[in-house]
């Protein structure tokens, strides 16, 4: 929910930052500004003045990309909120089960995923292993939203929202976000086989962790109540850490 007065300069500010880091090369400012609908001379400002703080840098060729200084709050803020290093322990044990195995957390409309770590692989390989993905379409946002109320929701996705889900992809949505909240995870087995459940972590949900793979029906009740399992243990960590 906005603020009765929120500080525009800081949205745009953070709209003009995540539109560098999202970008695959670096970017000139007229582009940032033509891609947020902003004026350019006021993307240039933001963007100088957020390279001046060290969050962006201008390369030789007048376009930014991200600076020092967002590494250092990305790591400071992966230290001080100990999510990664309480989950860790939690998640190695799925690396022998064939799945894929992933934590995100929920940031507007998107899941960014602390941890993509393919089948076989230990979940450390996969930190920061994915970019940004769609909330409605992962199945940890659709845990995720399932923390939230139906009018929060609702405000993300279509009053005011750009773009608005259609009345369908909304109503789709909140069958499986009420679906969730009842059986208390998030769950999916699409036609060809392939499932996924996820469950949040936190209290209330800073995080969520899942598993995706081709899994056999015998196996899921018993990797359901193992995720189960470790998102509580995380849940108790991260309560009393």
């Amino acid at each position: 929910m906005l603020p009765a007065q929120p500080n525009l300069s800081l949205i745009n500010g953070l709209a003009c930052l995540q539109m560098v880091v999202m970008a695959d090369a670096p970017i000139g400012s007229r582009e940032v500004a033509r891609r947020l609908g902003l004026e350019p001379t006021r993307v240039n400002r933001l963007l100088g003045t957020l390279a001046h703080l060290g969050l962006v840098e201008k390369t030789t060729n007048r376009k930014y990309r991200p600076g020092p200084g967002l590494h250092v709050l990305s790591a400071q803020s992966l230290r001080g909120s100990g999510l990664l290093p309480v989950a860790l322990p939690h998640l190695r044990p799925f690396a022998a089960e064939r799945v894929t195995v992933a934590m995100a957390v929920l940031w507007q409309r998107h899941v960014c995923y602390l941890i993509h770590a393919a089948p076989g692989h230990r979940p450390e390989e996969g930190i920061a292993g994915h970019g940004l993905y769609a909330t409605h379409e992962s199945i940890m946002g659709v845990s995720l939203l399932a923390d939230k109320s139906d009018a929060e929701i609702r405000e993300l996705y279509v009053d005011g929202a750009q773009p608005a889900l259609s009345n369908e992809a909304f109503a789709t949505l909140m069958d499986e976000v009420r679906a969730a909240r009842q059986q208390g995870y998030s769950f999916r087995h699409d036609p060809t086989g392939k499932v996924a459940f996820a469950f949040n972590v936190g209290e209330p949900a800073v995080a969520a962790i899942s598993l995706t793979g081709q899994i056999t029906e015998p196996r899921i009740p018993a990797l359901i109540e193992r995720l189960r399992a470790a998102a509580r243990a995380i849940t108790a960590e991260l309560r009393h850490g």
